[in-house]
């Protein structure tokens, strides 16, 4: 059961930042029944050990550090052919940090979903994460706003919407110290918190 697998690796994750014990265990789960999941995105996605909290063999992370909405609709027939159950995607900082508009950015990001949904495939869309305002500036307004827009269209569209910025952020700071390292990628503490949030989306 993929709630199981997901509850074994989250507390040997935890045994091996603590006290160096190895999580080979979690490799060797077996897949059973669960679903194919793919992780899609940037290097935020591409960093996070993933394996370590889903069978390795039912989870295929395909993050690519610098990606943005552009590069992965472009590139999408490679996770469409992968024909997975489900897809969490979070993509588009890149994209502002780069100066597209939140208007064309979320143009891109709905395209995605629409080729996956064309092939029967279930998308959780999930909320691109602030950066830190002291390293991105004004760039917080502009993902607090793409996410208000993507956050209507998921209800309109009755799609799975996860996310992780009450949990990581604040009102005046955007990304807190605490969940990253450079004001951007995300630490530790930031992916055992997102690993907690995807339980209810597994269970």
């Amino acid at each position: 059961m993929l709630a199981k697998s997901f509850y074994a690796c989250l507390f040997s994750f935890f045994l091996l930042s603590v006290v160096g014990v190895s999580s080979q265990a979690c490799a060797q789960l077996k897949p059973g029944a669960t679903p194919k999941i793919v992780m899609l995105g940037d290097s935020i996605t591409a960093w996070g050990n993933w394996h370590l909290f889903f069978p390795p063999s039912r989870v295929i992370n395909k993050g690519v550090a610098g990606y943005t909405t552009q590069n992965i609709l472009s590139e999408i027939n490679a996770t469409i052919t992968l024909r997975p159950n489900n897809v969490f995607l979070m993509i588009g900082i890149n994209d502002l940090l780069r100066g597209v508009s939140v208007e064309q950015t979320f143009k891109q990001y709905t395209l995605i979903v629409d080729e996956l949904q064309k092939n029967k495939i279930t998308v959780v869309m999930q909320a691109t994460i602030e950066c830190s305002r002291p390293q991105c500036g004004t760039t917080v307004e502009a993902v607090r706003s793409l996410n208000q827009k993507l956050q209507a269209f998921a209800l309109a569209r009755n799609i799975q919407w996860l996310d992780l910025n009450p949990g990581l952020t604040s009102d005046m700071q955007g990304l807190l110290p605490k969940y990253t390292w450079d004001g951007l990628h995300l630490s530790k503490a930031a992916y055992l918190y997102w690993a907690e949030r995807l339980k209810s989306f597994i269970q």
